[in-house]
């Protein structure tokens, strides 16, 4: 099952990082000051998204096991892995959701 997801995993991620134009994925020296501090903000939102997905599967897995009276063990591994990936990637998704358009040449406009 891991295998058949790999594929379509792998080509979402090379069409976002295509579209963030490598903000996440580029050396800091390699941006300019307008990408960093894009770049900043994008990682702020997606850890605090990401601290509300960990907090929510906290009291879920909590909840499922008092309510189904089953072990906390029975749930915190689906748990852990999902909440594990939503935070590799949340800053990319977070990132291809605000990317904007380049800003336009002063050149171009003059011309």
């Amino acid at each position: 099952m891991v295998a058949s997801a790999l594929l379509p995993w792998v080509l979402l991620t090379g069409v976002l990082n295509g579209s963030t134009r490598g903000l996440l994925e580029l050396r800091g020296r390699m941006l300019d000051e307008r990408q960093l501090v894009e770049r900043d903000r994008v990682r702020a939102l997606a850890h605090r998204i990401t601290l509300g997905l960990l907090v929510a599967a906290a009291i879920g897995a909590g909840a499922y096991s008092t309510l189904a009276d089953a072990p906390l063990r029975a749930a915190v591994t689906p748990v852990l892995v999902g909440v594990l990936a939503a935070h590799w990637m949340m800053p990319l998704w977070v990132a291809a959701l605000r990317v904007q358009d380049e800003p336009a040449d002063d050149l171009a406009d003059a011309s």
